[in-house]
C-alpha cells in the first residue's frame, strides 16, 4: 500500500477530515488533498508527524541492491561526531555568541544618543469567527476571503492590544459591499465600548439571507481620534442557491447568462461538486466578461465569454451573452437566473 492510500485510509478510521487532520499537523488542507491524490509527497517532517497523528507506519523506501563484493571493497564510514567536530562546534558557537554580543552592544549603546521609534498606535491582533454554540468556524478559504452561510448567526471576536501612548476606547464593524462605486453603501453594523483591562470585543452578526459579498473591517477607535482598521473580504451565497452538492460531479448553476454593458454588479457562478477553494475561473475573452477567483463574474463590454469552472479533471461552463448600451433585446435573449450582488 502506498502512502496517500495510508494516509486516506487512517484518517477515516479515526474520523477526521482532511481540514481536521491539516489543523493538526498546522498545514494547508490543500496539502493533505495533495498527499492522499498522491500529487505530491509529505516531507520527512511531516511524515513523521502523519504516523504520530494517526498511529500508522510508512514503509521505508526501498534502498537500492549493492553488490556484495562492491560493498566489502568499501571502508566503513568512520563516526560523524569525533573529537574534533566537537572543539570547532564549540568554537564556531562562542564566535556567533561573541559577534551576537558585540552587535547587542552596539545596538543599545546606539539607543542612548538617538530617540528609538516606538509602537504608538493599539492594533488588533485577530479576528476570528464561531457559531452560535461558540465552536470555532473554518472561514479561510485563502487568497484573503472567508465563507459563511447565508442566514446564519456568527459570532465575531476582535482581539486587539493597546499601546503606551494610546488605548482603545470602542470597537466598530463595518460591511462595505466589493466591487465599483460601493463606498457609498459602507455602513457599520455594529459597536462596543471597549472597558478597561479588556483586550477584545464580541459582537452576534447576522448574515443577510440573501446573501453578500463585501469588505468586513474591525475597526479600533483609539484616543485622539486615531482609528486603526483591519479587512477581511467576505462571501456568502444567497440561501436559495444553496443545493445539495453532487460528490464528484462538478455543475454550475447557471448555464447561459444575458447582460448589458454597463451593469457594474457582480454575477454569481456556484460549482457545486468540488471544494469552494480548489475550483479554478477563466474567461474565454475578459474584455466581455471577467471572472474572480470565487466565482463572481464582472462584466467588461459587449460580446460573448465562456466562463468555465474547472476541479481536477472536470470541467463546467456557463456562456455570457453581454448586449451594448441601447441595443435592442432579442426575443431569444437567456434571462438572468443567477444573483446580482450591487
Amino acid at each position: 500500500m502506498n502512502i496517500s492510500d495510508i494516509i486516506k485510509q487512517a484518517r477515516e478510521g479515526l474520523g477526521l477530515t482532511q481540514e481536521d487532520l491539516a489543523e493538526k499537523l498546522e498545514v494547508s488542507r490543500q496539502a493533505v488533498s495533495k498527499w492522499e491524490l498522491g500529487a505530491s509527497v509529505p516531507s520527512p517532517e511531516n511524515l513523521a508527524l502523519l504516523e504520530e497523528v494517526l498511529g500508522v507506519e510508512f514503509p521505508a523506501p526501498e534502498a537500492e541492491a549493492v553488490p556484495e563484493e562492491v560493498v566489502s571493497a568499501v571502508p566503513p564510514k568512520p563516526p560523524f561526531w569525533n573529537w574534533k567536530r566537537v572543539v570547532l562546534l564549540v568554537l564556531g558557537v562562542l564566535a556567533v555568541s561573541a559577534l551576537f554580543s558585540a552587535a547587542l552592544f552596539t545596538a543599545l549603546k546606539a539607543e542612548t544618543n538617538v530617540d528609538a521609534p516606538r509602537r504608538a498606535e493599539p492594533y488588533v491582533t485577530g479576528i476570528y469567527f464561531y457559531d452560535e454554540d461558540a465552536a470555532p468556524l473554518q472561514t479561510d478559504l485563502g487568497d484573503g476571503w472567508n465563507r459563511f452561510t447565508a442566514g446564519e448567526r456568527v459570532l465575531v471576536v476582535v482581539g486587539f492590544e493597546d499601546s503606551p501612548e494610546n488605548s482603545v476606547n470602542a470597537v466598530s464593524l463595518f460591511l462595505t459591499p466589493t466591487g465599483t462605486e460601493t463606498l457609498d453603501q459602507r455602513r457599520q453594523i455594529a459597536v462596543q465600548a471597549a472597558g478597561e483591562g479588556r483586550d477584545f470585543a464580541l459582537f452576534a452578526w447576522d448574515i443577510p439571507a440573501e446573501g453578500l459579498q463585501a469588505h468586513l473591517e474591525a475597526v479600533l477607535e483609539c484616543g485622539g481620534g486615531i482609528r486603526v482598521t483591519r479587512t477581511l473580504n467576505v462571501t456568502a451565497p444567497p440561501s436559495f442557491l444553496e443545493t445539495p452538492e453532487i460528490p464528484g460531479i462538478l455543475t454550475l448553476n447557471a448555464e447561459e447568462i444575458g447582460a448589458f454593458e454597463g451593469d457594474t454588479g457582480y454575477y454569481l457562478l456556484e460549482a457545486y461538486g468540488a471544494p469552494f477553494a480548489e475550483v479554478e475561473w477563466t474567461s474565454s475573452n475578459p474584455d466581455v466578461a471577467r471572472v474572480a477567483n470565487n466565482g463572481y463574474v464582472f462584466i467588461e463590454g459587449p460580446g460573448e465569454a465562456v466562463i468555465t469552472a474547472t476541479w481536477e479533471d472536470q470541467t463546467a461552463q456557463c456562456v455570457f451573452h453581454v448586449l451594448a448600451s441601447g441595443e435592442e433585446v432579442p426575443p431569444d435573449y437567456p434571462p438572468c437566473i443567477v444573483t446580482r450582488v450591487w
